[in-house]
């Protein structure tokens, strides 16, 4: 059964409390000492960044021992830095945001995919050897008359399906 937070309940008095809903948005806080801490802040209607305490910890700390710091939202790619406005909250700065190069980012897709993305690579390994092995019984039982060239087609899509099953099984495999 799922968890169900309702957005109104009824009071004591018998009218109707609204909670707000809360979206929550990944940040990392940086400080020039080489501390990096990442959580979850609260995301308001208007761009304002509530940071938790404990990250806020982080940047008093920071500030007492007089080390720069800088304070990045992740939001759809970007990372967006945050400007603050008072306490701990911070307006997300969404003109100064950046992101890595798309060429940048399919280049380490190839040369530095991630677990999930040598899984989704093996998975699509398989669906091809799939592709091999149904390409070669529909042409074998498709074939009337068998010539050399007819066996090496037939030859082809079956070490097709073999060589591309097994390149499918070692990504699938993943990290130990």
């Amino acid at each position: 059964m799922p968890i169900w937070f309702p957005r109104s309940a009824w009071s004591p008095g018998g009218a109707v409390k609204e909670f707000p809903v809360t979206r929550l948005i990944k940040v990392t806080f940086t400080a020039t000492s080489g501390e990096e801490t990442t959580g979850f802040a609260s995301l308001h209607k208007d761009d304002i960044v509530e940071l938790p305490a404990r990250m806020m910890m982080r940047v008093y700390t920071a500030v007492d021992a007089g080390e720069g710091y800088a304070i990045v939202a992740h939001q759809g790619g970007y990372g967006v830095p945050l400007i603050h406005v008072v306490d701990s909250r911070y307006k997300l700065d969404v003109r100064h945001a950046t992101s890595d190069a798309w060429l940048s980012r399919l280049d380490d897709a190839f040369r530095k995919p991630s677990k999930d993305q040598m899984q989704a690579y093996g998975r699509y390994y398989h669906t091809l050897s799939a592709a091999c092995a149904v390409g070669f019984a529909g042409y074998v039982a498709g074939t009337s008359s068998w010539s050399m060239a007819t066996v090496i087609n037939a030859t082809c899509l079956l070490a097709g399906a073999a060589v591309l099953f097994a390149i499918g099984a070692v990504l699938a495999k993943g990290d130990k």
